[in-house]
Parts: C-alpha cells; structure tokens; sequence
C-alpha cells in the first residue's frame, strides 16, 4: 500500500516537474477529447435525423380498382406475415383523396378535380413499413412472387416511381456512409493522441534517465520504476478530460440555440443532458484509456527495465 502511494505521489510530482511538456500533452489531450466528442455529438445527430426520415419512408402498393375486399385482406395478411414486414396499413380510395385534400399545396389540383367531375382518381394502396430499410428492396421482389400480388397495380420502387426509389437508396447510402465516415475520423483522432502522449512519456524518460539508473541500481522494482509513468499517461487524460467538460459546457450553451433553430438537433442536445453523467464518464474513461495505453507503449519501446 505504501509502494502505491509512493508510485502515486511520484506520477503526480512528474507531472508538474516539466511543465510545457505537461502543458503541450494536455492541450493535445484537450483539443482530441473535444473532437470526439463533437463527431460522437455529429454522429448521434445524422442518425437521429435519418432515423426520422426512415421512420417516414415506407414501400407503398397501388392496388388496381377492380380488387375485391376479399383480395385485398389476404394480401394484406401474406404480406403482414413477411419477416422483413413491420406493419401494413390499408389507404382506400376515398382516404388517399382526403390526405391529398387536406394539404394546402394541392388545393388548385383538387378544385381542378372537382370542377371536371372526373370522380376520385386515387388508388387504394398498401403502406408498408419494413424492419430494415436497407431490405426493402427484397421486400418488395418477395410481394411480387405472391400469386396474389396480381391486383398490384404498381409499387413505389418501380421504375414509374424511381425517384422515390432513388431517394430511399440515397438514405441508406447516407446511412452507410455517416458510420464509415465517424469510424474513420474516430480512429484518426484517436492514433494522433495517443502518438503525442506516446512522444511526451518518451520524453520523460529520456530527461530522466540518470533517476532511473539509481533506482535500478538500488534495487527499486520494475513496477515502482514503470508506475510513476503509467500514473502520468492517465493524469494527462484525467487533466485533459477535465478541462475538456469545463469548456464544452459554456461552448454548448454558447451554439445551443443555432443547433436548435437552424438544425433541429434539439432533440439530441436533450439526450445529452439526460446522459450528462455517462457522457462524463466516457470522456474521463477514454482520456484515461489514451493515456494509460500510450504510456505503456511507450514503457515497452523505451524503458528496458
């Protein structure tokens, strides 16, 4: 016990023994804790908004006029019973007519129908919601195979309708790619630091090289020499995590209403203050990771003990 705090007290007193290159390896820590946390902040932002807009996208069947009630709800029921199917909602005609009355751009359209007395020219559909937007393609080719998919007249991923088509592969493209992207740049940041922290605890050891001689020399063990830098690697996280919160509060509050107004990321700023305390424990927990495994690499590659 009394080894720990000895090993402690002098990872501490590393700390402060050279100051700029404390400084240097905090500020770097500072400034590589901040944009992960801002890509994690990005990232939960797209997803969230593609979320919504997936939430919104559904694969839709025109039925033709001539099908009966019977063939409508065993369609309805095969379909239903699809793996890759969520729900299924029936829009009859007179229904599909009233979502297309009740928007104020279609008014001019609708007087125009109503002034040619040409009846309701809208067709009953089926609005699918699927469990995976990246299957709805497959969805989509396996309704087609049913025998009973003959009263479909057409559905929203044909080619007379592929610009909604285009629209959900855009999606889950966009999907795809926000992943790879946030992965990438995650990685990234994530080398960069622990290549400087892995440079600073190099540094250290090479200023004190005649301090460890003598404690080799005096038969100080590997631990008592190699702890005092493990201890430094993780203060540079713990320092650097600190100071990280301490600015991204008022920063937060500072671009707060821009996000709210001009994004719409209201949502996602609530989730964050909601799991304001995991957040903290994530950020000292990877400042503290960065830390401690650069120090260690840095112990094998340089500290022969």
């Amino acid at each position: 016990m009394i080894t720990f705090w000895r090993i402690l007290k002098t990872g501490f007193r590393n700390l402060f023994r050279n100051a700029w290159l404390s400084a240097a390896a905090t500020a770097i820590m500072i400034i590589t804790l901040i944009i992960m946390t801002f890509f994690a902040f990005s990232a939960v932002f797209v997803q969230t908004k593609l979320a919504e807009v997936k939430s919104k996208v559904d694969l839709t069947l025109f039925l033709k006029d001539s099908s009966t009630e019977a063939q409508i709800k065993k369609l309805q029921g095969l379909i239903l019973s699809d793996p890759g199917v969520k729900s299924v909602e029936y829009v009859s005609k007179a229904d599909a007519l009233k979502r297309f009355q009740s928007s104020d751009s279609n008014k001019e359209i609708v007087k125009s129908i109503n002034d040619t007395d040409i009846g309701n020219p809208f067709p009953a559909s089926f609005d699918i919601k699927v469990n995976d937007i990246n299957k709805i393609a497959e969805v989509n080719d396996r309704i087609k195979k049913l025998d009973e998919d003959k009263i479909v007249d057409e559905s929203s991923l044909d080619k007379k309708n592929q610009e909604r088509g285009d629209v959900v592969g855009n999606i889950v493209k966009i999907s795809n790619g926000v992943a790879r992207v946030g992965a990438v740049l995650s990685v990234v940041f994530l080398v960069i630091a622990l290549l400087i922290i892995f440079n600073t605890i190099r540094m250290a050891i090479f200023t004190r090289r005649e301090e460890i001689e003598i404690m080799k020399l005096v038969g100080a063990t590997k631990w008592f020499i190699r702890g005092p830098f493990i201890i430094e690697g993780s203060l540079y996280g713990v320092l650097g995590a600190t100071l990280c919160l301490i600015l991204l509060v008022p920063l937060t509050k500072a671009v707060g209403p821009f996000l709210v107004d001009k994004l719409g990321a209201g949502s996602v700023l609530v989730s964050f203050e909601n799991h304001f305390l995991w957040l903290v424990l994530g950020v000292y927990g990877l400042g503290i990771l960065i830390g401690s495994i650069s120090s260690w690499l840095a112990i094998a590659r340089h500290l022969k003990v």
